[in-house]
């Protein structure tokens, strides 16, 4: 569990990490946390009602950061994933690292070779996440700066206590990248493909997942939930959810009047791996739809190891 009351000169290059994203693999800040008096800490939580396939997809829905989902697909992951974290103890960062790595191959996803890769999905703990990208907003050659510009605004509108952001390129449906033409405003893809009402000619690949969160936030959580939530953060366009939802989900970890999940519960396992289980070219709407299914049958798979 940790525990915040100051942090010792701490300080994250944010701007480094926006142009260079590889180079933070090997500049995990080592800053220590000054111990407090433990705190005894009560944890209560509702059993979760028995999935219906509406309701979870009202809430897969709900937590979903996407533009249309009737007419778009979901930005999501097709190279191999290298976490990277940085602002905490190397132990406690290699620690959520490698839970994040953990839950990225029970999902189903690639990983890169640990300590040799350049990171794509980085999680950087701060002093404030809102100052820092207010700090490099003017930075023509920044993460930000590829945005859309509705969605740069309210990132930085946001207060936080959580900034996550992706940088995503366009691609076949067979990941070759689709250009742009700046003349005519607009892209040129050049694929064979039959008709289908869920089926696109083109896929969104995440090149680089960014998770910002500000250390004073994160006291008296554990490394495990912290690391679970950037994990839903990070490898989808999700949002944090206030209060409790229809189904338990790690995405209320920061919201003081959420019930706070140990864990990736049942829910968020089913929507990460609904999403990465299907092609990614199907409109985000139709793997949304089947995200209750999926969470049935992880149900119905942890009773039957439970009663063996």
């Amino acid at each position: 569990m940790i525990r915040w009351n100051g942090i010792c000169g701490a300080g994250v290059a944010l701007g480094a990490f926006m142009l260079a994203p590889s180079a933070l693999a090997q500049k995990l800040t080592p800053d220590a946390f000054v111990s407090t008096e433990e705190r005894e800490i009560v944890v209560t939580a509702k059993e979760d009602p028995e999935p219906t396939v509406t309701e979870v997809r009202k809430q897969a829905r709900s937590i979903t950061h996407a533009s249309n989902i009737f007419d778009d697909s979901l930005a999501l992951f097709q190279k191999p994933v290298c976490p990277g974290v940085t602002g905490l103890p190397v132990d406690l960062a290699t620690l959520i690292a490698d839970r994040i790595r953990y839950n990225a191959e029970r999902i189903g996803l690639r990983l890169a070779e640990a300590g040799a890769c350049r990171v794509n999905l980085l999680v950087a703990f701060v002093l404030s996440g809102q100052t820092a990208l207010q700090g490099i907003a003017g930075d023509g050659k920044s993460m930000l700066a590829d945005l859309p510009a509705s969605e740069r605004r309210a990132l930085l509108r946001d207060p936080g206590p959580v900034h996550a952001f992706t940088a995503w390129s366009l691609r076949t449906r067979d990941g070759k990248l689709v250009t742009y033409d700046p003349d005519n405003q607009y892209y040129v893809i050049e694929t064979q493909s039959a008709n289908s009402l869920i089926l696109l000619p083109s896929r969104k690949d995440i090149d680089m997942s960014v998770v910002l969160i500000d250390i004073p936030a994160i006291d008296g959580m554990s490394a495990g939930q912290i690391a679970d939530y950037a994990t839903m953060r990070g490898l989808a366009k999700t949002r944090p959810v206030e209060g409790d939802a229809t189904y338990g989900t790690i995405l209320n970890l920061f919201d003081e009047d959420g019930s706070h999940p140990l864990e990736l519960t049942a829910f968020d396992l089913a929507y990460l791996k609904t999403l990465y289980k299907r092609p990614p070219n199907i409109v985000a709407a139709a793997k949304l739809g089947t995200v209750g299914g999926t969470m049935q049958k992880e149900l119905a798979a942890a009773e039957a190891g439970s009663n063996e």
